[in-house]
């Protein structure tokens, strides 16, 4: 080589080890893989996040559906089930099989559930009966999600699953229900439920005197009380004033329980008979007030002079609906006491005083033949008291003068009379029902502390609703003779309000 060719060699090699121009495709280059890299994982964490919460979203959807159907009826499991297969749709866009609704794995019902999440849940509180059922846990199928990261790198993430479950729970609050509690008739039946009877129209003709418990006496199926809901600030009057108020300022909740109010309340019977259009004691001053106001059907029994319907007393010519012809101890239970009719009682007889002795009658779409001559009815089953009652409201047959005019074969006037608006004028209010807690007396009573001074709150078993068929009496007497005609339910009874709430 020559020596010119030499020096313009070197002088091409020291010009292209002086020349910056292209420098940054360089770097770019060995960045390039960085950048990639970190676009692809930030897309695959939202792809994961949202898949995840797609899922938990479904899940707890599938939940409260699930949980809204728990109202311990024969068939809230059966409702429950349709309830999270069909009733809700939710959808995940980023699973690897493409867009896609969620799907249900597996359903489970509780009785109970521990008090920390991180807690599993024991295989005693799973059940299968729809009277215990008070939870619903829902887990979804799993969905796995592919990711863009290059594999070179982190192989451990290529494809992750993710799944979702859920549990929620059914709860039940009651406004403008009545300060009262009664003890549940079927606690140790172990043949059927309270669920399970109210939806037999053989128990709801079931009469039970409802019976105040003595101050050291323990209570038992059949037993009533009252409540403590103005916390400490209980007084009788104003305990009395809830009972007979339209819409007493009182919630109670399920989920919180209840409080008791120890010790009977002389005069309660004044309070309740308001409702049958009887005002005596501190109530004579209240027949002009419309909270007051009583059913409009008061058939009771009485009758009064001319001009002075507030004079009612009782008449041995008019009739009452009557007691069951016989009363026997609550289902399973050890007393003694004659607290539970068999739901027997003489339709014929009233049908007959206030009714003009007529001969047939459709009620809730059974049509009862009635032979006076023979002393017989047919069907022999009677429809319940509250049904009969219902009857006579909805179809003007009101028993009396006002509905049969001169030829009423009762001397009692069954349209409210003493009040001076008559009956209540809201119709989604029936006076002669009361809104009720139900506990779980004898369980109560065993866990070691008597409820007769009992301060802290105590679980309620459920709601429901009591006909009063009769006035309450007084004095050693205050008995609520009544029906149970079944749940207290949202959308249908006055007050009622459920509530559903995700628990884990």
């Amino acid at each position: 080589m020559s020596i010119q060719m030499q020096k313009r060699l070197t002088m091409w090699i020291g010009t292209f080890r002086a020349n910056k121009d292209g420098s940054v495709a360089i770097w770019a280059a060995a960045a390039l893989p960085i950048l990639l890299g970190g676009a692809a994982l930030s897309i695959d964490a939202a792809r994961l996040y949202n898949t995840d919460q797609d899922l938990q979203s479904a899940a707890d959807a599938f939940a409260r559906a699930g949980a809204a159907e728990l109202d311990q009826r024969n068939d809230s499991l059966v409702r429950a089930d349709r309830a999270v297969t069909t009733l809700v749709n939710n959808e995940q866009k980023f699973a690897a099989q493409g867009r896609g609704n969620v799907r249900v794995s597996s359903i489970r019902y509780l009785k109970s559930i521990p008090g920390k999440d991180y807690q599993d849940v024991p295989a005693s509180a799973v059940t299968t009966n729809p009277t215990e059922a008070k939870y619903v846990e829902v887990e979804v199928v799993p969905e796995n999600v592919s990711t863009l990261f290059p594999q070179g790198f982190v192989r451990s993430i290529t494809s992750v699953q993710l799944g979702a479950s859920s549990t929620a729970g059914f709860s039940q609050d009651v406004c403008g229900a009545a300060p009262v509690f009664i003890c549940n008739p079927f606690e140790f039946s172990t043949q059927t439920s309270l669920y399970d009877a109210m939806e037999d129209p053989s128990f709801r003709r079931r009469q039970i005197k409802f019976k105040t418990q003595g101050p050291n006496a323990r209570y038992s199926p059949g037993n009533f009380g009252y409540l403590d809901p103005f916390e400490g600030n209980s007084g009788a009057g104003k305990i009395k004033d809830a009972i007979a108020i339209d819409k007493p300022t009182v919630c109670l909740s399920k989920t919180e329980g209840v409080k008791l109010r120890p010790g009977n309340i002389n005069s309660a019977s004044q309070a309740m008979n308001v409702r049958f259009d009887l005002y005596e004691g501190p109530y004579k001053g209240l027949r002009n007030d419309p909270a007051f106001a009583p059913a409009a059907n008061v058939v009771k029994g009485y009758s009064a002079p001319k001009n002075k319907a507030c004079n009612a007393r009782p008449d041995n010519d008019a009739l009452a609906m009557p007691n069951d012809d016989d009363f026997a101890a609550a289902p399973g239970s050890a007393s003694t006491s004659d607290q539970f009719g068999t739901g027997d009682w003489d339709f014929l007889n009233y049908m007959r005083v206030n009714h003009n002795a007529k001969r047939s009658i459709t009620i809730e779409g059974v049509t009862y033949l009635l032979d006076y001559v023979n002393g017989r009815v047919s069907p022999a089953a009677p429809p319940s008291r509250y049904a009969l009652y219902r009857w006579e409201i909805d179809n003007n047959q009101i028993p009396g003068a006002l509905s049969y005019g001169s030829s009423a074969s009762t001397p009692e006037e069954g349209i409210p009379q003493c009040h001076a608006a008559g009956a209540h004028s809201d119709p989604d209010i029936d006076r002669r029902v009361i809104h009720v807690a139900v506990l779980n007396c004898g369980a109560l009573e065993a866990s070691g502390q008597s409820m007769n001074g009992r301060t802290d709150y105590l679980p309620v078993e459920t709601f429901v609703k009591v006909f009063l068929t009769e006035p309450m009496a007084s004095g050693s007497e205050s008995t609520i003779y009544g029906e149970i005609v079944g749940p207290v339910v949202q959308g249908k009874d006055f007050g009622a309000r459920d509530r559903i709430a995700l628990n884990r």
